[in-house]
């Protein structure tokens, strides 16, 4: 999936505005905060705002990546190690759209402040275990719906402490994260047998 300039300008639109959001929920308490003052924090209009987000709290969550299950079907069929394979899909949808340092720190943060939080960040995570384990199932077939369940769960928590890791560490690269997620996945596997 190629973004085009349109898309990213867009997108960089909606995570400006996610970082107004986070910045007036640190400051003011997430309760506290309004679209109106975002908005204003943003330096855009209410109505701007709308056309971005319906309300506050998906403001704060912003535009959760995706994971293309078009252009990472070739999953599906791949012969390669199982790991790599996930690393490298993962990987595919981190670079397509980089996680922000900042924006991370906040998020952080702001789950300190309002653990309540911490649920509706998961559930971007949940929707990319969903997706991809949708693509297991067909690698591994019907008869492994609940392995596919639980390796596309652990992948993306995986994946989820990886990027952790990368926003508090200035000197880690996106690379990596891979390389972290890859090492998890492989020491679980280790500890299984």
């Amino acid at each position: 999936m190629t973004i085009n300039l349109r898309d990213r300008r867009r997108r960089q639109t909606a995570r400006d505005i996610q970082q107004a959001a986070l910045r007036v929920a640190l400051q003011a308490g997430y309760c506290a905060a309004t679209t109106d003052a975002i908005a204003a924090e943003a330096g855009i209009s209410p109505r701007t705002f709308f056309n971005y987000y319906p309300n506050k709290t998906a403001a704060v969550l912003g535009q959760p990546p995706i994971l293309d299950t078009q252009a990472g079907a070739w999953i599906t069929t791949s012969e390669a190690p199982l790991v790599d394979d996930l690393v490298r899909l993962l990987g595919q949808m981190l670079k397509e759209d980089s996680p922000d340092r900042q924006t991370l720190r906040m998020i952080e943060r702001l789950i300190e402040t309002t653990p309540e939080m911490q649920m509706l960040f998961r559930k971007s995570l949940d929707e990319i275990s969903l997706a991809l384990s949708g693509l297991l199932l067909v690698r591994l077939g019907a008869h492994r719906a609940l392995e596919a369940e639980l390796i596309a769960a652990m992948s993306t928590h995986a994946l989820a402490n990886g990027v952790r890791s990368w926003a508090a560490d200035e000197s880690m690269d996106l690379d990596g994260v891979l390389e972290m997620t890859r090492d998890q996945l492989r020491s679980v596997c280790v500890l299984l047998n």
